[in-house]
Order: C-alpha cells, then structure tokens, then sequence
C-alpha cells in the first residue's frame, strides 16, 4: 500500500469540525482502503490549540519539509470575522509559501488563509457564504464561485462551511480509493448521501444507501464492483440469503428504487465519465458499461439527460 501523509494545522480558535471532520473521513478510509494508508498528522505554531467549543487540540510542530506526495489540510476559525494578522496565522502563511505539496485544501474560511498566503491566484475556489467577499478580497486573481459544496482545481481544493469539510473528503476518497471504498467510509460515519463537487446532487454511488439492512448493503457492494455485468435478480438473491422475490421487495422497501433503476444509473454514471475521459465512440461505451446495444444506452440515457451523449461529450470536454 502507498503511504500519503495528510498534515492538518490548526490554530487558537479553530473550527473543531472543520479539523476533524476530514481527518475522521480519511481515518475510516484507513478501514477500507486496499491501494492507500493515510497517515495523519496535526501541527500548527503552538504545541496546544484551544479550538471551538473549548476543546483542546495537541500538535505537533510546523516541520521544515514535507514529504513530496504529502497533503496539507488548513481548516476555518470560529466566528464571522476572521483575524489573519495574528503572530499564529502569519507563521502558518509563512510556513505555507515554503511548502509544496501534492495536494492543498482549505476547509471553509481555511481557504482565506491559502488566499492571504497567495496559494490561490489563478485557481477556482470556494469557502463558507459568509466569507465570499473576503476570499475575493484575499484573492483578486482568483475566481471565487459561489453557491459550492467544494471546488477542485488542479492541486487546490476549497470546501465551504463545517460539513461541506466532510463532503469534499469524501469526494477525495473516492476519487483515490474507488467509489466502493467511499460508501464504506460514509456508511460507517452514516453520512451515506454525500454531494458532488459543483451542485448539491447526491452521488450516484452513495445515492440510496440511507440504510442498515446488510443484505442489500452487499448487493449493493456487489454491483459497484462490476456495475457492466449481466445481473438476473437470482445472483443478486444469492447474495443477499433470499429468494429473488423477497430480494425485490426487500431492496425496493430500503432503498426507495428497483435493482434494475439502481444498475442503470450506475451505468449512466459511467457512460458519463468515460464520454468525458475517453476517445471511446458511443457504440464501444454503451457496450463497456454493460448495456445491450446503442438502442437501449439512448433510451436509459434519456431518463437522466436531455441532450444526447454526443451532445454531452461536446458540452463537457
């Protein structure tokens, strides 16, 4: 497995939620995951750090280099009014203008202290509603986006407000790990319907999954992992310990939609993403992601979008 350090720094009043929301997102993936083990750290200017809610956070030093595939999460500060001159925030910003890592994040007003470091000119950003016209101020180059769980750009990733923290954690994850290994990580911290990057749209591969029942949890499982294959309902009862008809209703009563709804949406999903990622034609997609012809890919399709695929593929690349 490879190794990914994952810094945290923290200061005097910082977000509690905003610190440890993530790290506890990237810690349950330590559970699941199978390709990485992320190895978390939390360092600030101050050994001791009085966050929000008057608990106390111990941390390690700012070190002088990080590792080259290493992370560095900044998370917010409490309050409406963000003080960034204070003697801990100027040796962070300090510290930050030293470092390069592979990824740097900024958890809600987190993403003023990357933008008063100049971390974020050029890049496409986030933060908490309250903070937009600061983050703009801090941030002339930038482009802010407003109304954003989260926003990816390159190497920069900005959330806005407290659990939008988590959101883009696991959208980190499962971008990494696998989808699979996301829906393990948010059924644990029973955050099952996480939302995607740029809208407030649940997640294809969490959608649904708003339930305990560990029969249908590994249908579910079973079907992330090979979303194209052939699935009679008889496979899938074998797997759930029932027969087919009961599995029908049983799925149907804790996951609000139908086996069949539930495989071609993941397939959608990954027509969606290879017309975006691949130079596929949409007869070799419509085939890869499991469905019978072109005929039957156009009719599913149009049950989620309304222009065509080749439309789409135009629109996104």
């Amino acid at each position: 497995m490879k190794s990914i350090t994952i810094y945290t720094v923290v200061f005097e009043n910082t977000l509690l939620l905003d610190a440890v929301g993530p790290t506890c997102v990237f810690d349950y993936a330590n559970r699941y995951s199978k390709q990485y083990a992320f190895q978390l750290c939390t360092i600030g200017p101050s050994d001791e750090v009085r966050c929000s809610g008057g608990i106390t956070l111990k941390a390690d030093a700012l070190p002088h280099t990080i590792e080259a595939d290493a992370w560095i999460i900044v998370p917010g500060l409490a309050g409406i009014d963000v003080d960034l001159t204070t003697p801990a925030i100027t040796t962070a910003i300090k510290w930050l203008q030293q470092q390069q890592p592979k990824r740097l994040i900024g958890i809600c007003g987190g993403a003023l202290v990357l933008a008063k470091a100049g971390l974020l000119a050029s890049h496409h950003c986030t933060t908490h509603h309250a903070h937009l016209d600061e983050l703009r101020t801090y941030a002339p180059n930038a482009t802010v986006l407003d109304d954003r769980l989260f926003v990816e750009d390159g190497t920069r990733y900005t959330s806005a407000g407290v659990t939008a923290g988590i959101d883009l954690s696991l959208h980190m994850v499962q971008t990494l790990c696998g989808p699979l290994c996301a829906a393990e990580v948010a059924r644990s911290m029973v955050l099952f319907t996480r939302r995607g990057p740029n809208d407030p749209a649940y997640s294809p591969w969490l959608d649904h999954r708003n339930h305990v029942h560990q029969g249908i949890h590994r249908v579910q499982d079973a079907i992330q992992q090979a979303p194209a294959k052939q699935w009679p309902l008889e496979a899938l009862a074998a797997i759930a310990n029932c027969s087919p008809r009961h599995l029908a209703r049983l799925f149907k009563q804790h996951t609000q939609t139908s086996t069949r709804v539930y495989i071609h949406k993941l397939r959608i999903t990954l027509a969606s993403q290879l017309l975006q990622t691949s130079s596929l034609t949409i007869e070799q997609i419509a085939e890869k992601v499991g469905f019978q012809d072109t005929r039957q890919f156009h009719r599913i399709w149009k049950r989620y979008h309304e222009c065509s695929p080749a439309v789409w593929r135009e629109h996104a690349q």
